[in-house]
């Protein structure tokens, strides 16, 4: 189900099949208000609506790297929010994209810190095999 889009960078999906938010990102260029928009205002209120258990971050085809901004706000509000709502699981899909590689690194090093578990996946569809067996 489509939550969210900002053209070009960012599509916000909701997976009922594994409860799961899905963002699959084509670009990383984004403004701090969009990011917002996308994923804590919009995503997040439909990831408690549904009681969502995993958030997948999917940016296989990502481009570019995050603002320091939008780092920050990553590190020091997200995932604190994603566990807040009962986000248990924090699923990557990473790029083939050094520098946007080295974007996810740096941020995701805040997940578990935050009470969330970490699981780095090849591709989508093996994010949504995971938590079929992970249930």
């Amino acid at each position: 189900m489509l939550i969210h889009e900002v053209p070009g960078t960012v599509v916000v999906e909701y997976n009922d099949k594994v409860k799961a938010m899905v963002d699959t990102w084509s670009s990383y260029t984004i403004s701090a208000e969009q990011f917002r928009e996308a994923i804590l205002k919009k995503g997040v209120a439909n990831a408690k609506l549904h009681g969502a258990r995993a958030w997948v971050m999917d940016a296989s085809k990502a481009k570019g790297a995050f603002s320091s901004d939008i780092q920050k706000l990553i590190e020091s509000e997200v995932f604190k929010v994603f566990a807040g709502i009962g986000i248990k699981y924090f699923i990557t899909v990473k790029s083939g994209s050094t520098i946007t590689n080295m974007s996810i690194d740096r941020y995701t090093a805040h997940a578990g810190p935050s009470g969330l578990k970490m699981v780095e996946v090849p591709d989508a569809a093996a994010a949504v095999a995971w938590l079929e067996k992970n249930k």
